[in-house]
């Protein structure tokens, strides 16, 4: 290695151990959080941009091409990086949108089902109700019609019972009349028996006197 390598290779390994030292903190969160496997993760991302600053500055300082280079290849993963990160968040916000029109979209439909289950409920109730009205009207104009019927009987009943009383009436006193008429005529067939036997005493009064 030449002396002007060993020049670069210092700064560099101190610089890689100053950063290291700096993202302690950064890969100790991840790690509370659960995040080391996520590099999209925002304050990583921050401290890759951080990085690939340092390197980028202190490289070009240096005219080490190698860590300018590291440099720059940082700073393009770091723009992946969020260009991932927004799209992922472009992404998600899709999805919540199409979660949330999804579960308007099926709110709205069981707002009509229930409204349209109301809506029969009703109408089936309504049709009961006018069955059962109809039902009860028939009842009622039945019942209506036996007593007319039952009224008109009666009153036929009365005047057939009235009739009969009336002719029963006559029959007795047609028959009260035909046992005067008889009485009389017995009494009259007397008189003549009477007339005839005083007409033949006075014929046998008349012979022997």
């Amino acid at each position: 290695m030449t002396i002007s390598n060993t020049v670069r290779v210092v700064p560099r390994a101190v610089t890689a151990t100053y950063l290291r030292v700096l993202r302690l903190p950064v890969t100790a969160a991840q790690r509370i959080t659960g995040q080391q496997d996520n590099e999209q993760w925002a304050p990583a991302v921050t401290f890759e941009s951080f990085e690939a600053g340092v390197e980028s500055v202190v490289g070009a300082l240096l005219s080490d091409e190698a860590m300018v280079r590291s440099g720059e290849l940082r700073r393009a993963k770091v723009a992946k990086l969020r260009e991932a990160a927004v799209l992922r968040t472009e992404a998600e916000q899709k999805r919540d949108r199409a979660e949330a029109s999804f579960e308007a979209r099926r709110d709205a439909a069981e707002e009509r089902r229930e409204a349209a289950a109301k809506q029969a409920e009703k109408r089936k109730s309504d049709l009961e109700r006018k069955a059962a009205e109809r039902k009860a009207q028939a009842k009622q104009q039945a019942e209506a019609k036996k007593a007319a019927a039952r009224q008109v009987k009666a009153k036929q009943d009365e005047v057939i019972e009235r009739q009969e009383r009336a002719a029963k009436l006559e029959a007795l006193e047609a028959e009260s009349e035909a046992l005067e008429a008889a009485k009389g005529a017995t009494e009259a067939e007397a008189k003549v028996e009477v007339i005839e036997d005083t007409i033949e005493g006075t014929k046998e009064a008349r012979k022997t006197g």
